[in-house]
């Protein structure tokens, strides 16, 4: 199948890895046949680096209606800034092409709504690339909890500081202004958290969380912005099925970064990309879960995206990171957002059902402003 990318910035090449490495094991699925960005220097260069990994250049384009056009692609991967996401998919739909979105699935919920909306409308595939519930070593984490290795779950643990020292994540200014990326870095990271949070025990309930913008202005000694989107938010959150969990997370920190997740159960400890540690002290370390639990699964969180969506396509098969699974993590996040803005646990069905909206409602009306 013919596959384009709509955007060429800093997570495409890491889709790009992900085809090499279905090429290197002889699982081609797509064939990469156009890359679309609005700066035409880049999507040379990037084009240009797809010639060397995948051994074919693809065609350049700086409009992504003329390239889905033109091309007659079969798929396309969207790479954008997240206020784009809904706009570019229907287009996408309308023209008969299926899409794999880059998490998080909409700036918003009820954008993802309307998403999921325009699929069906128009009887295409949506899927999600998710990396943190992708590749052999998430599926063998998660199909281990789900086996009892560390018994039911308890608690959660997730804290994750970065030390940007007032510059910009990724380098993206835009990803700390609510009207383009949603919210600050509990959206843009926060939704690969929740994804997983959700994937490994079930639904998530209720939410209650802190959020501030500590650092006021932001600059790359170049650009500066007065960021919109939070910089820090401490949440604790209740499962479904009874289980709590404390995530925080934070771009304002200054000299020594955090991140680690400890995954509690009746039996054991779960340390994601580390190991399993059970009650009596054994240790039970990864490569030995992918091989009990992933043997089939590519590696590459990324070729396992592309795995999905091919068989989303061919085969009408449910993929690990549908779009509803990436719109209920986008929930957990607004769930977060909500209980900061109005002081108040927040479950999470009340932001997915549109019954609570007020941190939404500062995200569209921010948007119009842009």
């Amino acid at each position: 199948m013919k596959l384009g990318f709509i955007g060429c910035g800093v997570i495409s090449i890491a889709h790009v890895e992900g085809l090499e490495e279905l090429k290197r094991k002889g699982l081609e699925t797509f064939e990469l046949s156009a890359v679309c960005d609005i700066q035409h220097e880049r999507a040379e260069q990037f084009a240009s680096a797809v010639a060397k990994r995948l051994g074919k250049r693809p065609a350049v384009y700086t409009d992504y209606r003329v390239m889905v056009e033109k091309e007659q692609l079969d798929a396309v991967s969207v790479l954008i800034n997240h206020d784009l996401h809904h706009t570019v998919a229907e287009d996408c739909f309308a023209a008969g092409v299926h899409v794999q979105m880059q998490k998080p699935l909409a700036i918003s919920p009820s954008f993802g709504w309307k998403m999921i909306a325009d699929a069906k409308k128009f009887n295409k595939v949506i899927t999600l690339s998710e990396p943190s519930v992708l590749g052999a070593e998430n599926v063998a984490m998660v199909k281990a909890i789900k086996d009892g290795v560390i018994g039911s779950i308890s608690l959660i643990l997730d804290y994750a500081t970065v030390t940007l020292n007032r510059g910009f994540f990724a380098g993206t200014p835009w990803r700390h202004m609510k009207g383009q990326a949603g919210a600050g870095w509990i959206n843009d990271h926060g939704v690969h958290r929740t994804h997983f949070f959700t994937e490994i025990n079930g639904s998530i309930d209720e939410v209650f969380a802190y959020t501030e913008i500590f650092e006021k202005e932001l600059s790359n000694g170049y650009v500066s912005i007065k960021p919109t989107g939070e910089d820090t938010a401490v949440t604790v959150f209740k499962y479904t099925n009874g289980g709590l969990g404390n995530w925080m997370c934070a771009t304002s920190t200054h000299g020594e970064k955090t991140g680690g997740a400890w995954i509690y159960g009746s039996k054991g400890c779960l340390r994601p990309g580390q190991h399993v540690t059970l009650a009596d002290g054994k240790k039970i370390l990864l490569p030995e879960l992918i091989e009990r639990y992933a043997p089939g699964i590519v590696e590459h969180p990324f070729a396992h995206s592309y795995v999905e969506l091919w068989e989303a396509i061919t085969e009408s098969k449910l993929p690990i990171s549908s779009a509803e699974r990436g719109l209920e993590a986008l929930g957990v996040v607004f769930a977060a957002l909500e209980s900061a803005t109005i002081g108040k646990p927040v479950r999470v069905q009340d932001i997915l059902s549109g019954e609570k909206h007020a941190y939404e409602d500062t995200v569209l009306e921010e948007m119009k402003i842009v």
